[in-house]
């Protein structure tokens, strides 16, 4: 629950807060992942993701807004009861500790590969659990406008995929719709689940300053993100045959790797150095949430020990335990299928109860 003003987010901040969360791993992987399964019509995909991502995101804001100075840690309590909302209070803080696990893993993992190939796990750990850390555990303002930064530093690798797509060729878009609908629709699974982030206004909506543009704001972000990865898709789409997309694990960084300039060399390091920061907006809102919610749980005065705790915990981990790729792949996977019930179906069964529950009320109350 809000305790002060202190802790309010402008418009602007909660718009690329939920944007930057989104973005995440999904900017390097995400065209790969839908030439799996909907070849070089994936853009159509992405799409029709956004309108469902649009749809949840207007059903989750019509929660908050009965109760606009309560999170959803709040709501759970309220709407459920003590054990069942405990409960549900649980669910989502593991939840929110396996999206930031799964993003502190790929982070490791990618500058492992491509920046520092011989730096021992444990190190990178450190290196990446220790600003993540003194983050975490301010308060919500200092997150908007780190994922502010973040947002508008962005804006300056954006003419590196206009770039890149000079030397494409068009055509390997061409005939559109060539395998018919049905694999679209099986690439919009994987669109969705990298719209992933809207859910956090379930958090954000109570420090939002101005909560009548909640809904206009949580689209605007959404919108963000989709053309994001509309910018990234077509971009190696059109740099790769059809054939060869779906065989780079990170199609992103590889196709930066044909991009040369006379005054600097390996484009896809320096893009893999920045990428680091984005990935932080993507996995730093949860780690955040995590401990928000074990901090509401317990009444704890700042949830500043909780994410001490965790910290340690992630340091400890790393001396016994390195993925590998695949691991986190699968891991990241296990994810998307926990979001999608936490994300999209949640939120949908969460607003029947609450109107029946209202509803109940009404008529006892007459």
């Amino acid at each position: 629950m809000k305790t002060n003003h202190f802790n309010d987010v402008s418009l602007f901040q909660y718009i690329l807060f939920i944007s930057q969360v989104q973005i995440g791993i999904g900017i390097i992987t995400l065209p790969s992942d839908l030439a799996d399964v909907a070849s070089t019509d994936g853009w159509i995909s992405i799409l029709l993701g956004w309108v469902i991502a649009n749809v949840i995101s207007i059903l989750i804001i019509q929660i908050m807004k009965r109760h606009p100075d309560e999170t959803i840690f709040d709501l759970l309590l309220r709407y459920f009861g003590r054990w069942i909302g405990v409960l549900c209070s649980i669910l989502f803080i593991l939840y929110s500790i396996f999206v930031f696990t799964v993003t502190l893993f790929a982070a490791i993992h990618i500058t492992q590969t491509w920046v520092l190939p011989q730096t021992a796990n444990y190190f990178l750990m450190l290196l990446f659990i220790i600003p993540k850390h003194m983050l975490a555990q301010k308060s919500i303002r200092m997150l908007g406008r780190y994922a502010e930064f973040v947002g508008l530093s962005m804006i300056f690798m954006l003419p590196l995929f206009f770039i890149a797509m000079r030397e494409g060729h068009w055509i390997h878009l061409l005939p559109v719709i060539k395998e018919g609908w049905l694999p679209i629709m099986k690439g919009v699974k994987t669109t969705i689940l990298s719209f992933l982030g809207f859910e956090l206004a379930f958090i954000l909506y109570p420090f939002l300053q101005k909560k009548q543009h909640a809904t206009a704001g949580i689209l605007i972000a959404n919108t963000i993100t989709m053309l994001t990865y509309l910018l990234v898709t077509i971009a190696c789409y059109v740099q790769f045959n059809p054939y060869q997309i779906g065989t780079y694990i990170w199609p992103t960084l590889d196709m930066f790797e044909t991009v040369e300039f006379p005054f600097v060399e390996r484009i896809e390091v320096i893009f893999a150095a920045f990428y680091l920061f984005i990935i932080s907006t993507s996995g730093i809102p949860y780690y955040f949430t995590a401990s928000f919610g074990v901090s509401q749980l317990l009444r704890l005065k700042d949830h500043k020990k909780v994410v001490l705790i965790l910290s340690c915990c992630y340091v400890v981990l790393s001396f016994f335990y390195n993925p590998t790729y695949y691991q986190v792949i699968t891991i990241q996977n296990w994810g998307g299928h926990v979001g999608m019930y936490i994300s999209y179906l949640f939120p949908i069964f969460f607003l029947l109860y609450v109107m029946v529950a209202e509803r109940f009320q009404m008529r006892l109350s007459k």
